[in-house]
């Protein structure tokens, strides 16, 4: 039902601004699914109540291959997460569960099921009555909603004026890729940026280019600086050394929120072999559309900005 759901929501989204809806595959597999059994009877009748045909659908398993090729992962409940995440470990930065990637549409601290959530599981109805059936479309439906709407966000983020804002942008070759792929989201939300490097996958030193970017920033050149690395860290730690420079490495849109509204932080730094580029792209456009708070958490800036002073 949630494949159907989400091909059909995304499907909407094409001519509408922001991300292409048509250019997003979606495809569903199961970590114990028996391979090509048809979707139930139920379930078959309650997307035909939402007019949605599942009649086709042939379940398939989960392999290797559909995890790396995957951009994002979304399980049904947290325990699919956590097994999916015990036998790829690799593609930890890109899987959430339904509930909790859509806590990122203006969610908050505890929603979901990531660090400090309270759960967030979609039960599976298999073996239940049409009324679980109905019940479980209904939570995908809301869930389908806010994932939707976080993939609207370039459009409202160029509404927020961004275009006005400059971003010095840099990675070492552990984030090369990413920072490429991002270069393409910037250009369509109108962000103004110079590429400071690195230009290829060959080996480099990521101080290099971190330090670079972060004078600029502390300079007034830019307004932001996004730097990528493998993790995240190497350029965090490097960034942090310029007086002025607050760098922030965050993995989700939760992080990303908080590191503007209360840490007014100017550099976001971002692990290329941590995170997927959905994810990433997610992180960035709520970074740089989130204003600074202010207020008592000036005035915490304010003290570290002394400490600087006192080096």
């Amino acid at each position: 039902m949630a494949e159907a759901m989400l091909r059909e929501s995304f499907r909407s989204l094409s001519g509408k601004g922001g991300r292409d809806g048509a250019d997003i595959q979606v495809i569903s597999a199961g970590l114990a699914a028996p391979e090509g059994e048809p979707a139930s009877r139920l379930a078959v009748e309650v997307m035909k109540e939402r007019n949605l045909d599942i009649s086709g659908h042939r379940a398939r398993s989960i392999t290797r291959q559909l995890v790396e090729d995957a951009d994002l992962i979304l399980t049904m409940t947290a325990g699919h997460k956590r097994s999916l995440v015990a036998m790829y470990p690799e593609a930890e930065g890109k899987v959430f569960s339904m509930k909790e990637f859509a806590a990122g549409a203006g969610g908050k601290p505890g929603d979901g099921d990531g660090p400090g959530g309270g759960g967030g599981d979609i039960p599976d109805p298999f073996g239940g009555s049409i009324e679980a059936y109905r019940a479980a479309a209904d939570e995908i439906g809301d869930a389908v909603e806010r994932i939707i709407s976080r993939f609207k966000g370039i459009e409202s983020c160029g509404a927020r004026g961004m275009v006005s804002m400059r971003v010095a942008l840099g990675s070492d070759h552990g984030g090369y890729l990413l920072k490429e792929h991002l270069k393409s989201i910037l250009d369509d939300m109108g962000v103004v940026y110079e590429d400071f490097g690195t230009f290829s996958e060959e080996s480099v030193d990521y101080p290099d280019i971190g330090l670079e970017v972060a004078r600029r920033v502390a300079r007034g050149e830019f307004d932001r600086g996004v730097l990528i690395c493998g993790t995240g860290i190497g350029m965090s730690i490097a960034a942090n050394k310029i007086p002025g420079i607050r760098a922030s490495l965050c993995q989700d849109t939760v992080t990303a929120r908080l590191a503007r509204e209360h840490n007014d932080a100017n550099v976001l730094t971002l692990g290329g072999r941590i995170i997927g580029p959905v994810v990433a792209e997610e992180i960035l456009k709520v970074w740089l559309s989130t204003p600074f708070s202010g207020g008592r958490h000036a005035r915490r800036i304010e003290k570290i900005t002394l400490a600087e002073g006192g080096r």
